[in-house]
């Protein structure tokens, strides 16, 4: 038995709920209000970029990160001052040249004053529990610390991660519960979660702010890119001969991958020539799946898995499609979703909570619950209205510079 393993099983003895609930409100009790001094000095916003300045691998969150803190280093707010920020297991935070190469650009860690704030922008799960003493330090000198939260499905849904990942996500949720002044959000659902948990897991209701930013919907090609592959071209034309189905995202157990797959099975059993296009890395706990996608008959034909596409190529495929599955058991926020809309292609959505936000954009819905059978009968009765009747989408959706606007405004005065 591993380590990791051993140690989510034994967490309820270690450290109860009592017991991290009395450490976290104990923590917080030690914080005392820091008066501002008034000084020349600029405040100063640190963007914690640690985890996408290492290894950009274009998943959604990381599009999210390097999306938004590349708006906000080049529009920084009047009278402030916006650095880039990294940690790594040995080094505390400091200064780092990103988007350049993410090289120390200051000998010494960061420090807070009065006024200065830290968002930690990254999905740093790592960085914050190992350095949080200079975190709390930050906090002491009057510093303040915002966190972007995407999602609570590591303790939601234990059994889609890993046990390893599942303890590092406890463990960074509970500093952050400990430090945290306020929380950017990337829907209302995660907002009302986050609240839910850090009530029932730590006792804290009003310790502390939260802020639902709006999403952008546009693929910014910001990630350094080889663009499109060789014969990329050539092989939009032949998706263009059949009507063509996209699904965006890592394959992970919670994503539905094997739902749709399982219901364009019938769908070619039936002699349709519908394409299925997967757009995804492989992820943890589909190894199954992952053979299947390799080994399928259609591979080539009428399905194809791009493990790795580009900012470029992923644009082109949204604009080739006729339409987007977004078939996630449980999402924060979905981002698929809406950079589909933003291309506006029509989207057939499985209908949990988080996804019902967008009804009022034309989504369709498929129950939560569906055989593939009849999940085959959904998609092929979309396709051909799809086909047949042209849908007008929404053009007033938000742009990731309206998502780093509204984290500015929330700076303090």
């Amino acid at each position: 038995m591993t380590w990791s393993v051993m140690e989510r099983r034994l967490q309820p003895y270690f450290s109860p709920r009592w017991l991290e609930s009395w450490w976290v409100r104990r923590l917080r009790r030690t914080f005392k209000t820091v008066s501002e001094e008034l000084d020349t000095h600029p405040k100063r916003l640190f963007i914690d970029v640690s985890v996408i300045s290492k290894n950009d691998a274009g998943t959604g969150i990381q599009r999210i990160v390097r999306t938004v803190a590349s708006y906000l280093l080049a529009n920084p707010a009047p009278g402030w001052e916006f650095y880039a920020v990294g940690a790594t297991r040995k080094r505390g935070y400091h200064s780092i040249a990103w988007p350049s190469d993410g090289t120390a650009i200051a000998a010494s860690p960061i420090e807070g004053r009065p006024g200065d704030v830290f968002l930690g922008l990254d999905f740093a799960l790592d960085s914050v529990r190992i350095h949080r003493n200079q975190l709390v330090d930050f906090k002491r000198h009057g510093g303040q610390l915002w966190f972007m939260m995407h999602d609570l499905l590591p303790i939601q849904y234990p059994e889609w991660f890993s046990d390893k990942n599942v303890v590092r996500f406890r463990k960074w949720l509970k500093i952050l519960a400990a430090l945290a002044d306020g929380f950017y959000c990337n829907s209302s659902h995660t907002e009302g979660e986050l609240r839910q948990e850090l009530v029932q897991r730590y006792g804290l209701s009003s310790e502390f702010r939260t802020h639902v930013l709006p999403m952008g919907c546009e693929l910014t090609g910001g990630r350094s890119s080889a663009g499109l592959p060789v014969g990329f071209s050539q092989f939009l034309q032949q998706l263009a001969r059949s009507a063509t189905v996209l699904i965006v995202g890592t394959l992970e157990p919670r994503k539905g991958h094997v739902d749709v797959l399982s219901a364009f099975d019938t769908l070619w059993h039936k002699g349709l020539d519908y394409n299925l296009v997967i757009v995804g890395r492989p992820g943890w706990k589909t190894e199954a799946l992952q053979q299947t996608l390799r080994d399928h008959k259609q591979c080539g034909e009428h399905l194809f898995w791009l493990e790795c596409a580009s900012d470029e190529a992923l644009a082109r495929l949204y604009s080739t499609c006729n339409g987007v599955i977004v078939a996630s058991l449980a999402e924060g926020f979905g981002l698929p979703l809406i950079e589909s809309l933003g291309h506006g292609k029509p989207v057939l959505a499985r209908d949990i909570p988080v996804f019902r936000l967008h009804e009022d954009k034309g989504v369709r819905y498929f129950p939560a619950k569906c055989r593939p059978p009849d999940l085959a009968h959904i998609i092929d009765s979309w396709v051909k209205d799809i086909q047949e009747i042209k849908q007008k989408f929404p053009n007033d959706l938000p742009t990731w510079a309206d998502t780093a606007r509204s984290i500015v405004a929330l700076l303090p005065a």
